[in-house]
């Protein structure tokens, strides 16, 4: 065989052709990002690359893992700066076991979406098992199994269609939290894994193609809409398509700030198990928390007297509730909403000046 004759040869130039054309997708001036949005956008290739590889070319649904999405430098899918994030492949026709300790934050979750299980962005939400679903022992101990067949607690649907899941933990104090401990694996032994042949290897790269390139079709996020104005939150359709989960409620504004400007923005909260406002970049990345104050939760946030909330956005610091642009003139103020009560009003901005 000579090497033009290797599948994964072709494969492999196929995806290279794929990220060779990906920066158009942020350069597009109908894009309307700014400079530091371009910058943004070469370097959130690399994060994608990183978790391409991890999600779809070290993973087998045959023979699951749990792999991190993200972390302090690696970002990605919108990820809040108060959340854990796992994802693995999974398949339709076989069973599941999740086992667990859930050491007390206030939202553990496990949702299967369905679709392709050729790297595309998952067309549907199968199955959404949160908390309260789950019956734990008394240390936090817990037992479920994803199965075509439930028939007793903690056993739940997998749809024929199902080809991903993805784990989120919310903490409302990330720094001092202990994060749950986690394990899946397929309930029917497998015999130890061979290496790749040929055929197997390119079906993955071109996997890895798929979801390389469905990613950079939704990063950066659409940008049509007026500078520091909140749009209306909205509940995620199970049916729309993406890895969101129906149990949040979403809403954002973009921001443009210069130095001498802040963003007050006042909103009230239904009851939920956590609410928080953070800044992402145009990429849907969440900014440097490592060393700025770029989030407020609802245990950081001081309520108004009247119960209502005031959240300031700026470069310099404010005397309370204050979110940091980590050096960005403009960017993505988001909110998000858990196992809220009701749908949330929109926030009302005002822009100032110090």
């Amino acid at each position: 065989m000579s090497d033009s004759d290797f599948e994964s040869r072709q494969a492999l130039h196929e995806f290279l052709d794929v990220i060779r054309n990906a920066e158009q997708t942020f350069l597009d001036p109908e894009k309307e990002l700014d400079h530091q949005g371009h910058v943004d956008g070469y370097q959130h290739l690399f994060h994608l690359m990183q978790v391409t590889i991890d999600f779809y070319l070290h993973n087998d649904p045959l023979r699951p893992r749990l792999m991190r999405l993200t972390d302090g430098t690696r970002k990605l899918y919108g990820d809040n700066v108060d959340a854990v994030y796992y994802f693995s492949q999974v398949r339709g026709d076989q069973e599941y076991v999740i086992r667990g300790r859930h050491f007390g934050s206030c939202y553990l979750s496990f949702c299967l979406y369905g679709g392709d299980p050729n790297g595309e962005l998952a067309d549907r939400v199968t199955l959404n098992v949160n908390h309260r679903d789950i019956a734990f022992d008394d240390d936090g101990s817990f037992e479920i199994k994803l199965t075509p067949d439930p028939k007793g607690p903690n056993e739940f649907q997998i749809d024929p269609d199902s080809v991903s899941l993805f784990t989120r933990e919310y903490f409302l104090d990330r720094a001092t939290a202990r994060e749950s401990i986690l394990s899946i694996e397929n309930a029917s032994p497998q015999p130890p894994a061979l290496p790749l042949d040929d055929v197997e290897l390119a079906r993955r790269i071109r996997s890895m193609a798929m979801f390389f390139m469905c990613t950079t079709w939704i990063a950066p996020l659409p940008v049509h809409l007026p500078f520091n104005e909140f749009c209306d939150p909205w509940e995620f359709d199970p049916e729309q398509g993406g890895w969101g989960t129906v149990d949040n409620i979403y809403c954002f504004c973009r921001f443009r700030l210069q130095e001498h400007e802040y963003l007050k923005v006042r909103f009230r909260s239904p009851e939920a198990c956590y609410w928080g406002l953070q800044t992402w970049n145009y990429l849907m990345q969440s900014t440097n928390y490592n060393d700025f104050q770029v989030c407020v939760n609802k245990q950081t946030a001081v309520a108004e007297p009247d119960g209502s909330y005031v959240i300031y956005l700026s470069h310099r610091e404010a005397p309370k509730n204050w979110i940091s642009t980590a050096g960005y003139n403009e960017g993505v103020l988001f909110a998000r909403w858990l196992l809220a009560e009701e749908l949330p009003k929109t926030p009302e901005v005002e822009l100032g000046e110090w």
